[in-house]
């Protein structure tokens, strides 16, 4: 791959603070498997990203958007404080780069559904590994924090293979989570076309329609995701697209060997996450 991006996230909650000043969260512990190829580059890579942060399990995604030296980086988190992951999005100008500025990032924590902004940087690590360090400011009665975690590729994952189809492609069944609640045994059914569709609706009459599952046009080994939720009565997301990535790994759980992570969220940092494994 000509340009390689970066983008590593990860925070922790960022839903309230401590009494007085702010929280840092910081997990300087480099994921370390002999299995995991690093990249053969000295700067940040785009793909798939894990760690683990303050015992929990954190998940990045850097998505290439477009090409070029101004080639923009969009990057997602999922910071799983509990059974649901808060969501992290933003993007940046990271290609080429050994650091990389985040001018914006969002958190839509779980539970509390309330958006906070942020920024962020990115730092080439070595050997594969990125930090992300975000900072969200007090606001109200929001008290400021600083996050930071180190990240690595999955194991075996190979971020310059190109995501396909038939990897992905047949049936799912995983937890599908909205910030405001979540639907367990979620279904999700993935075509040869790369549509994708649910029979379940969730948080009472939303529905998700117009899903697709793209491998990125650049060869990085992600998926590119966008749904459309329905203008209904009682969903929080009516009306929108959300915009996304996904990635498939291996999974962790015995008699399994596929992990799907999606997320897709709102231009105002809203979204959905779901992870499955079959």
């Amino acid at each position: 791959m000509a340009t390689l991006l970066s983008t590593m996230l990860t925070l922790a909650g960022c839903g309230g603070g401590s009494s007085s000043g702010s929280a840092v969260l910081v997990d300087t512990t480099v994921p370390t498997d002999p299995t995991s190829p690093a990249p053969a580059t000295p700067l940040i890579a785009p793909g798939a990203y894990l760690a683990s942060l303050n015992g929990k399990d954190w998940v990045g995604m850097l998505l290439p958007s477009t090409q070029g030296s101004s080639a923009v980086t969009n990057f997602y988190g999922l910071s799983y404080n509990s059974a649901d992951p808060d969501l992290y999005s933003g993007s940046g100008t990271a290609s080429g780069t050994n650091t990389a500025s985040l001018p914006r990032v969002f958190v839509y924590p779980n539970i509390t559904g309330a958006v906070r902004s942020g920024t962020g940087t990115l730092n080439n690590m070595g050997n594969g590994a990125v930090r992300v360090t975000l900072s969200f400011p007090s606001t109200g009665l929001e008290q400021g924090k600083d996050l930071s975690v180190v990240a690595s590729p999955p194991s075996n994952y190979k971020y310059n293979t190109a995501a396909t189809l038939t990897s992905a492609q047949g049936s799912w069944q995983g937890r599908f989570s909205y910030a405001f609640g979540y639907v367990d045994n979620f279904n999700l059914t993935v075509s040869g076309q790369g549509a994708v569709s649910a029979s379940t609706s969730f948080q009472q009459d939303c529905v998700l329609t117009q899903g697709i599952l793209a491998p990125n046009f650049d060869g990085t080994n992600l998926f590119t995701f966008s749904v459309t939720i329905p203008t209904s009565t009682q969903c929080a997301l009516k009306g929108q697209t959300l915009n996304g990535a996904a990635f498939i790994s291996n999974s962790p759980v015995a008699g399994k060997t596929q992990r799907l992570y999606i997320v897709g969220v709102t231009t105002d940092g809203r979204g959905i996450s779901y992870k499955a494994d079959r």
